[in-house]
């Protein structure tokens, strides 16, 4: 085990070391890279994110997600295993956007409302890319359909739903003790509204800060990777923006929502910088992400055979899109059942 964690902390050594020399080799494309990441936070994520992350702490900060806990625990605790106060968190979520989720747990886990096994189920199912993203960007902005984005914000919730439910068997219900003194009735709304201000602009200039970091080191990318494959799963991998972008052109749009439902790695570290003291098992949440991915691309799969649209939106790639999961409900529905499956695996694990 110490052996392992020697060669990974050498590994990240020498990457960081290989980005720092890419940094400087390709300060153009870097520069190039970071100016459009800071433009997509300033025309998209910026005025979607802050406004609806203001909410959310406002919501804690004032007692309303206690309040409006007491009338939401018998279903929160049912189907989530977790407190209440976390309804209208995770309705915000979805709402809000990536880390919307994760600050409003850490506020309610500060304010003593979640315990730590509460608040770390909780971020593990709490991320979607919400409306704002799904409607506008990618629905309306990259393809021209509106309703699109509908049905893909619509396989999103399904999804965190449905992993919510999953993490309530991977950690089952309980009343968990908060060693963390509850502040929510103490807090009056001008002081509340001042401090949830705060508290959402330094959350969004580290977005921001994430996003630009991932924008300059996939600039690099672009110039070095000259194989569309490759080019195509690194940035996947990396950045759900860029991701969205290069899928439209050469991919059915079921890799688009596992793309959405992934999030990438930019986001990921947002999530965890969201979380702040609230520790949650890395690679727990990292399958939860492929999950989410999946479940994504195969409710999105069977909304379109539901609800089609019309062969323009899809343009040059819309006879790939039926041929995801051999176009077969069935498949998708197997699917599902091995990943409950893994998540059965890793609860007999723990």
């Amino acid at each position: 085990m110490i052996c392992c964690k020697k060669i990974l902390q050498n590994a990240a050594g020498l990457s960081l070391g290989a980005a720092a020399a890419l940094a400087v080799l390709f300060s153009q494309e870097s520069k190039d890279g970071a100016a459009h990441g800071l433009t997509l936070c300033l025309k998209v994520l910026v005025p979607s994110l802050f406004p609806l992350m203001t909410l959310t702490q406002l919501s804690v900060n004032t007692g309303l997600c206690a309040r409006l806990g007491h009338r939401l625990r018998a279903p929160t605790r049912r189907l989530f295993g977790i407190s209440g106060s976390f309804a209208p968190i995770f309705l915000l979520s979805m709402i809000g956007g990536y880390p919307t989720g994760a600050a409003g747990i850490r506020e309610l886990y500060s304010h003593g409302e979640l315990s730590e096994r509460e608040a770390r189920k909780a971020a593990l199912f709490a991320v979607g890319a919400g409306p704002g993203f799904l409607l506008n960007y990618v629905g309306g902005g990259l393809y021209g359909s509106p309703q699109l984005g509908a049905i893909l914000f619509a396989a999103q919730i399904i999804s965190a739903l449905l992993l919510g439910i999953a993490a309530n068997r991977l950690y089952p219900t309980a009343e968990y003790i908060s060693k963390k003194e509850s502040k929510t009735a103490s807090m009056p709304f001008s002081q509340a509204m001042t401090t949830s201000v705060y508290s959402a602009s330094r959350a969004t200039v580290v977005i921001v800060g994430f996003v630009t970091l991932f924008s300059a080191l996939l600039g690099i990318l672009e110039t070095l990777l000259k194989n569309e494959t490759a080019h195509t799963v690194i940035t996947s991998a990396l950045e759900v923006c860029a991701a969205a972008e290069i899928l439209r052109d050469n991919s059915a749009v079921e890799f688009v929502a596992f793309a959405a439902g992934f999030g990438g790695l930019c986001i990921h570290c947002q999530i965890f910088a969201a979380l702040g003291e609230v520790r949650v098992r890395k690679e727990l949440f990292f399958i939860f992400r492929i999950m989410q991915g999946l479940l994504c691309a195969f409710f999105t799969h069977l909304l379109l055979r539901i609800f089609p649209m019309p062969s323009p939106v899809f343009s040059t790639h819309a006879a790939a899109a039926g041929e995801l999961y051999g176009g077969s409900i069935l498949s998708g529905i197997m699917l599902i059942s091995v990943a409950i499956g893994f998540l059965s695996a890793l609860k007999k694990q723990s």
